[in-house]
């Protein structure tokens, strides 16, 4: 068996101390590098958090204008409707007037019942009511009031819807105003649509009236079926 003494201890060859040193260079470069690469990353690292800061300022900024910027067509779009609804107010009045018309007769002779009916007795002997010669019926045209209750949108086209009042109260049916006539109409043109033609002035609708009253030839029926004057008009 062999054992090694000091005398067979060997001094490092230069050859060794090159690789030692060569080591020795290449671990100082490798920390080099990478503290260079650690400090690059800091630098990028600080440049980010810079754009971060500037992204979120910027966002913000954004979101106040986004949020100005939404007042504002909010308050244009409120305004624009506001306007609209003013110009349609001016079209389409709270209050027109239609004319309207019901069947009326003339005085009631004392022969008939209320009902303008008169008893007669047939050949066979049976009795059976007969219409009086009172009992003629024309239609007669009077302004009624009504109230605008709903604005409907057709097509693009705003359309007013009336309703007549009786007694302080609303009829059941409504009506649309196809036909608005401020002075701007001949009456000719109006005779065949009355359900949906309205005045904008009591006194242009009474005109018209006394005109259908005229052609219905209606002079002296001023009085309901019973016989009770409702109200002397001039034709």
């Amino acid at each position: 068996m062999y054992y090694m003494d000091d005398e067979d201890y060997f001094e490092p060859s230069e050859f060794d101390e090159k690789i030692e040193e060569l080591k020795n260079e290449l671990r100082e470069s490798v920390k080099k590098e990478v503290k260079d690469e650690l400090e690059k990353l800091r630098e990028e690292n600080k440049k980010l958090q810079g754009i971060k800061e500037n992204f979120e300022s910027i966002k913000e900024d954004y979101e106040r204008k986004k949020a100005k910027y939404k007042s504002a067509m909010e308050k244009a779009g409120a305004k624009a409707e506001r306007a609209r609804l003013k110009e349609l107010m001016k079209q389409f009045k709270t209050v027109m007037w239609s004319a309207n018309w019901s069947y009326q007769y003339k005085k009631k002779c004392d022969k008939c019942d209320k009902y303008r009916k008169i008893k007669v007795t047939l050949p066979s002997g049976n009795v059976v009511d007969d219409d009086c010669k009172c009992g003629e019926r024309k239609k007669t045209y009077q302004p009624k009031e009504n109230l605008l209750y709903m604005l409907s949108d057709t097509s693009g086209k705003i359309i007013g819807w009336y309703k007549a009042i009786t007694d302080g109260y609303f009829d059941t049916d409504g009506h649309s105003a196809d036909t608005i006539v401020d002075h701007n109409k001949d009456f000719k043109e109006l005779e065949e649509n009355l359900w949906h033609t309205f005045f904008t002035t009591k006194e242009e609708c009474q005109e018209f009236c006394d005109y259908m009253n005229r052609k219905e030839e209606n002079s002296g029926y001023d009085y309901d079926l019973a016989g009770k004057l409702i109200k002397a008009r001039e034709v």
